[in-house]
């Protein structure tokens, strides 16, 4: 169906002179206000008006199950309705068909565009909604949408579009990870005596990285154990197979103890080993100074850097040398366990005792096969943060369902947008079915371009 439309507009500007930005400001509200929708009204009228003409007669068959063999349709009436739309509501006066033989009618326009019996919204329109709320409150979200965009949506009405949504469905993968991260953070849970649920919440995240580099999320989860996570992970893979070569996590023990069997080695986070250190030193009622000194000597002692070159243009003196290093950082390590352990200081030698034995599995991968490995939980740290940066700083009282829906949208955005683009692509429907190109924008009378 090809159409050439000719837009009417009536322009009076003052011959005392106008601001560029007053003509802006006019043209943008005019366009937005009636242009636009009205547009996409008119072409979605040309398209009811051309399909039902070739439905009346016979010349296209309805996109449904027939209601007759040789179904004769008629006229029978018109209805209104309205679509929000981020080019504002779009109203359309749309047929109605009846077929001759048994009566029943027919929308042919709702068929022909993929429209739900009681949509009242386009899907780019939650797509953009959805967007805004999962970096702002839905407060804010919908002020930002009716003073920016134009787009006047209630808060809860971006709440319901939002947890009616399956736009946050991770894609199972069965493949083999080069390297899994996990990771939690507490946020403002909505309390509930009756299944006495305090407001301390847990949000869990997994993400693997594959062999490109990619990060792919794996799930984000309220509710539930390490243990239940790695089986929802694990998924229908065969148990003897381990789902990654390496896990990188910050020494959490339900996850070392959860992901153990699902990855040939663990890497405990370098950073939270510095970090933790001075948390169980203070447990142990440690003073601020001899603390810093102790989290300087690990830092030294696990500093121990990957040659940069390729794997193969190392010398085999460099790998030895490397390994005695290892060798020597252990040592050392445990130095330090009995240092602790002399001035009475339990908690944190038994916190350098269970971390030990993976502070330098980054190393040894690299001896073995020459792949580089993370020595830090960085990666999954960025995303946390971003995290709860929307379900901590800005907001409170989450249900379980929610927050991790949330979550799950956010990972879904920013650590595999091309996943999230591809969902609303196959939502949208985006096909290259629709060309619209403007050839001239031209006055009625040219004559008066010349005076």
């Amino acid at each position: 169906m090809q159409n050439i439309i000719a837009m009417e507009v009536l322009s009076a500007t003052s011959e005392k002179g106008f601001s560029l930005d007053e003509l802006v400001f006019k043209t943008k509200e005019l366009f937005e206000k009636e242009g636009l929708a009205g547009f996409v009204g008119l072409i979605l009228r040309l398209a009811d008006e051309r399909i039902c003409m070739n439905m009346v007669h016979g010349k296209i068959k309805h996109s449904e199950q027939a209601c007759c063999l040789t179904p004769q349709y008629e006229y029978h009436g018109q209805s209104n309705r309205q679509f929000r739309t981020s080019v504002g509501k779009v109203m359309i006066r749309w047929r109605r068909l009846r077929c001759t033989g048994c009566g029943k009618s027919i929308i042919p326009l709702r068929g022909f565009l993929g429209l739900n019996l009681y949509q009242s919204k386009t899907s780019e329109l939650e797509k953009i909604v959805t967007e805004i709320v999962s970096e702002q409150t839905y407060r804010r979200s919908s002020s930002h949408l009716s003073t920016i965009g134009t787009i006047p949506v209630p808060k809860s009405t971006a709440h319901r579009w939002v947890a009616q949504s399956d736009c946050d469905q991770i894609d199972d993968s069965d493949e083999t990870f080069d390297m899994l991260f996990a990771d939690g953070t507490g946020y403002k849970r909505r309390p509930d005596k009756e299944a006495k649920l305090n407001n301390r919440g847990e949000l869990r995240i997994a993400l693997g990285v594959d062999k490109t580099g990619s990060i792919v999320p794996l799930g984000a989860f309220t509710g539930k154990s390490w243990n239940e996570i790695a089986a929802a992970v694990q998924g229908d893979r065969d148990d003897e197979k381990p789902i990654a070569d390496m896990l990188v996590s910050d020494g959490e023990r339900g996850i070392a103890e959860s992901f153990a069997k699902l990855c040939n080695s663990h890497q405990r986070c370098h950073w939270h080993c510095v970090q933790d250190l001075n948390y169980t030193m203070w447990q142990d009622k440690a003073g601020k100074v001899e603390r810093r000194q102790m989290q300087k000597k690990l830092a030294a002692i696990i500093g121990i850097e990957i040659p940069e070159e390729d794997y193969e243009k190392v010398d085999d003196s460099d790998k030895t040398a490397l390994a005695d290093a290892v060798a020597v950082g252990e040592y050392e390590i445990r130095k330090l366990i009995k240092k602790l352990l002399d001035k009475g200081y339990v908690a944190a030698a038994d916190y350098l005792i269970r971390a030990c034995k993976n502070m330098f599995s980054y190393i040894r991968r690299w001896l073995l096969t020459g792949i580089v490995g993370p020595r830090a939980s960085s990666l999954i740290e960025r995303m946390m943060r971003e995290i709860a940066r929307r379900l901590k700083r800005m907001a409170f009282g989450w249900s379980e369902q929610g927050a991790a829906k949330m979550a799950r949208i956010i990972i879904k955005r920013f650590t595999s947008a091309g996943q999230w683009e591809k969902y609303w692509r196959k939502r949208l429907r985006i096909q290259d079915n629709v060309l619209l190109v403007l050839r001239a924008i031209k006055v009625k009378n040219p004559q008066t371009l010349g005076r």
